[in-house]
């Protein structure tokens, strides 16, 4: 069988090297990895990262690598899976355009958890993880946003999961064979629908993504074998999975020649929630600020979006933390009525206080034929419209929000989101300790090392979960 796709994915992950990866795009990994790190600890406080961590200590499986913020060892491939689902449960995670997905939660809890079982040097995992990365973002080039937005799938899983199989592979140094046979061991693995957005199976989807990585990679070493064509062919993935939907495989031809870290980089995230809520959050702010807006004032709230942002915006009069996280309308109410949208604002209790309730009927989303038209990847514009009691109207349209390459977060707001985060599970030493490692993870000559500082107290998840 012909096999040009697979066989330029296949020779991308054995002929990359460290040395030939651009600065920017290392620069652009090391933030990415630093800040999902971060978040990954946070969500070991959060309930799909408590049960999850409960379920694995409960199993008992060998001490392999490091449970972040559990306080335990267990088996590589559990490990990967509790920390990819903590590392997503707070949608605190980043983003890239070209998945329309998430890409850390899921690799960088399988290359460290897999580097640490492996001894693996920190450059190695930084090189995986690119490795991975530029794999999962082409994959996504060639098929989103139908593959979501019509076929229903979530893209950090379906096929994030052929991303966390390059990078351990990468990791493993498997040859041609094997490499292919983890690629289509890992195809019969995707999974994740956006229908479980709001409910702790959306951060499942990362951990599921990142256990089947390790484990695919780790079977076809053992000499595991599959179709190893999975993106060729009549029943390739994009014949299943994105069934009767466009495809452009032109994308995959920029493997090693032009770098998705570079081009598109990543979305760190300012605020807590789905990465379409946050120009919402962005325009909600600054006309409060500008216009010295309360609550009080507003008549009512009209939302422009895409087609995209509206369909997996659902919650419109949301009731929990998680159904907050998905609902545009939620996210400006909050930003209108504290000025900020931070980690707190994602509790029931938050989400259901009095001024929240009265202020979410006034405010409508809606699809903008005109944003529709204009619409392209790498961004998620909003025109937002207020009505005021005294007669006037104030609007902002936000095509880029913050966070985003064009409008990144500092070097010193990075390190306050990371100390928050972390000091949820760690103390602030180690918190210290573990952000000056990552922020020179290529100097780290065994992530062992590392990893034992994210290890957290035992008694955090037991008295908790």
């Amino acid at each position: 069988m012909n096999t040009p796709n697979t066989d330029r994915i296949v020779r991308f992950i054995l002929e990359t090297v460290f040395d030939q990866l651009p600065a920017r795009a290392l620069a652009v990994a090391r933030e990415a990895i630093m800040d999902c790190v971060g978040v990954a600890l946070a969500g070991s406080r959060q309930p799909a990262g408590e049960i999850t961590a409960k379920w694995a200590r409960a199993a008992g499986g060998a001490a392999q690598s490091t449970v972040w913020g559990g306080g335990f060892k267990t088996s590589v491939h559990d490990t990967a899976l509790v920390n990819g689902c903590a590392a997503h449960a707070l949608d605190f995670d980043d983003v890239t355009w070209g998945l329309i997905g998430h890409p850390s939660a899921s690799l960088v809890p399988a290359v460290l958890t897999l580097g640490e079982f492996l001894g693996a040097s920190g450059k190695e995992v930084l090189l995986a993880y690119a490795v991975g990365f530029e794999v999962m973002a082409k994959i996504g080039r060639t098929t989103q946003p139908k593959h979501s937005l019509e076929g229903g799938w979530h893209a950090t899983s379906s096929i994030g999961s052929f991303g966390t199989a390059a990078a351990c592979c990468k990791l493993l140094r498997l040859d041609k064979e094997r490499t292919g046979h983890a690629l289509g061991i890992v195809y019969s693995m995707t999974s994740g629908n956006v229908s479980n957005f709001g409910t702790m199976s959306k951060p499942l989807h990362a951990g599921l993504a990142a256990r089947n990585g390790v484990q695919s990679a780790q079977f076809a070493r053992l000499g595991f074998t599959a179709l190893p064509q999975p993106v060729d062919g009549p029943r390739s993935f994009h014949a299943v999975y994105s069934r009767g939907l466009p495809s452009d495989m032109e994308a995959l031809s920029e493997l090693g020649s032009e770098y998705e870290l570079v081009t598109r980089g990543v979305v760190i995230k300012p605020y807590p929630c789905g990465v379409a809520i946050h120009p919402g959050i962005d325009a909600a702010l600054d006309l409060r600020r500008e216009f010295n807006i309360s609550p009080a004032d507003v008549d009512r709230i009209e939302i422009g979006v895409t087609r995209y942002t509206f369909d997996k915006l659902s919650y419109h009069l949301p009731t929990t933390g998680l159904q907050g996280k998905f609902s545009m309308e939620y996210g400006v109410a909050r930003a209108l009525i504290e000025n900020r949208v931070a980690m707190d604002a994602f509790t029931d209790q938050s989400v259901q206080s009095e001024p929240i309730q009265k202020l979410l009927p006034r405010i409508k989303m809606f699809i903008d034929d005109e944003i529709e038209e204009a619409w392209k990847i790498g961004s998620r514009p909003v025109h937002l419209r207020i009505w005021l009691k005294d007669g006037r109207m104030v609007e902002k349209k936000v095509d880029i929000s913050r966070g985003n390459p064009e409008f990144p977060l500092t070097s010193d707001e990075l390190g306050e989101k990371f100390t928050d985060c972390a000091q949820m599970a760690l103390d602030r030493e180690t918190v210290r300790d573990a952000m000056n490692a990552l922020r020179n993870i290529d100097r780290i000559k065994n992530v062992a090392e590392f990893t034992a500082l994210l290890a957290g107290s035992p008694a955090a998840i037991s008295s908790r979960a």
